[in-house]
């Protein structure tokens, strides 16, 4: 199973999603980048906030399509990989 590293970074109250067109092979390798991710964020970016997820191409489809729906994304408390 492949994954998708997903990332929503927020400026106040505005918040976006960004995501790669490239799958990881393993949960792991994923989960790995999104560390390094998540500490260039933070150090980029120090007075924003977010979250990273590896999703597999099922959780990502379901993402994809509410954004298409009208979904803003935005911070959760439903258990992110990695927050920023």
């Amino acid at each position: 199973m492949k994954f998708i590293m997903v990332l929503i970074i927020c400026f106040g109250a505005d918040c976006r999603s960004v995501y790669e067109d490239f799958a990881y092979e393993t949960y792991e390798n994923c989960y790995q980048e999104a560390i390094g991710v998540s500490q260039y964020m933070q150090q980029q970016f120090p007075s924003s906030s977010g979250q990273v997820y590896c999703w597999d191409k099922e959780q990502f489809e379901l993402f994809q399509k509410g954004l298409k729906d009208g979904f803003d994304p935005s911070l959760t408390n439903e258990g992110p990989l990695i927050s920023t």
